[in-house]
């Protein structure tokens, strides 16, 4: 009986997790796409990922002004932007002229606060709208 009784617990917990207006994954009033739930999963984050020819930044858990920069894997600094206010704003960066590889999106601000996010680019990735 108690198996029972936990089980029928779990169901009705997992059911309820993800369900729209929860205090589960999701925070809105209605059901969100996946690249919707990353960006509101962290301080800093980037969608899609794999990108092939722009990637979207955005700074939820972020105040203040901050330096975007994109590292290659040997270190080589490929793209820096000072972003003005963090809070509320979305970067776009154009992935064109970057090679197919692993990169580091690196956010800094004054404070002394450092965030780096992996991306990866891919011609071959598919890229969709949020």
């Amino acid at each position: 009986m108690r198996t029972m009784t936990f089980i029928a617990a779990v169901a009705v917990a997992l059911s309820t997790a993800a369900m729209p207006g929860s205090d589960g994954p999701y925070t809105s009033n209605h059901w969100t796409n996946g690249q919707y739930a990353q960006q509101l999963s962290g301080p800093v984050n980037i969608f899609p990922n794999p990108a092939s020819q722009q990637v979207n930044v955005v700074y939820p858990g972020l105040m203040g002004e901050a330096t975007l920069t994109i590292v290659a894997e040997d270190g080589r600094i490929m793209r820096s932007m000072h972003i003005g206010q963090t809070n509320g704003t979305r970067s776009v960066i154009d992935l064109n002229n970057l090679a197919n590889g692993v990169y580091l999106v690196r956010v800094e601000q004054p404070s002394g606060l450092n965030i780096s996010r992996r991306l990866i680019v891919s011609s071959a990735a598919q890229s969709v709208s949020p």
